[in-house]
């Protein structure tokens, strides 16, 4: 874990406790960060069961690796991105690439039928998009884009400098741009 330096942590009220083997402070933590690790760990692996068991182990880990854990360099939560990412990496890395449509939805507040069929299409078409990139791209994409981490924050979550993530999340941007370019490109072909 971290050593420490100066950092501020929102979640510096639970480690003491957490630390001491406060489950109820265990139970807390989980109610604060459970929907960012499992979203990330969702987005990132396109499986909502999968990302449970992500999301389990990462609070299992939190949890036999807190006693050692040094406040001031780095935030909790960015801790916790950094495990849950590096194990959907892992995973991916062993199933090759996933193909789902079990993503979770983001929410639509428009209300016509036609905007609601476009919108689930260009859904679909950027899942396969996402699913089409490196793991570490998808990753460096869904960190600044879903869990809107700043660059810093993500850099630390994939264990990189900043300047390998900008390197990093500029070249995952312009292959999602082309595969998106390349569907509708093939779309249009299918419809001529």
């Amino acid at each position: 874990m971290p050593k420490a330096a100066s950092i501020t942590d929102p979640d510096t009220d639970l480690i003491p406790r957490l630390q001491a083997g406060d489950e109820a402070a265990l139970a807390e933590l989980m109610e604060r960060r459970m929907k960012t690790i499992h979203a990330l760990a969702a987005r990132l692996l396109g499986d909502a069961v999968m990302a449970e068991d992500v999301a389990q182990t990462v609070f299992l880990k939190t949890w036999t690796h807190i006693k050692t854990w040094k406040s001031g360099s780095a935030k909790l939560q960015t801790w916790m991105c950094r495990v849950a990412t590096n194990q959907c990496l892992d995973i991916l890395k062993r199933k090759g690439p996933i193909y789902t449509e079990n993503l979770p939805d983001i929410a639509d507040s428009r209300t016509s039928a036609m905007d609601k069929l476009r919108s689930e299409d260009d859904a679909a078409r950027v899942r396969m998009a996402m699913n089409a990139l490196t793991p570490s791209q998808r990753a460096a994409i869904t960190l600044c884009y879903f869990e809107e981490l700043s660059q810093k924050e993500a850099s630390q979550v994939l264990d990189i400098n900043e300047k390998a993530y900008e390197s990093l999340l500029s070249r995952g941007r312009k292959a999602l741009r082309q595969i998106l370019n390349d569907t509708e490109t093939n779309s249009v072909r299918e419809v001529i």
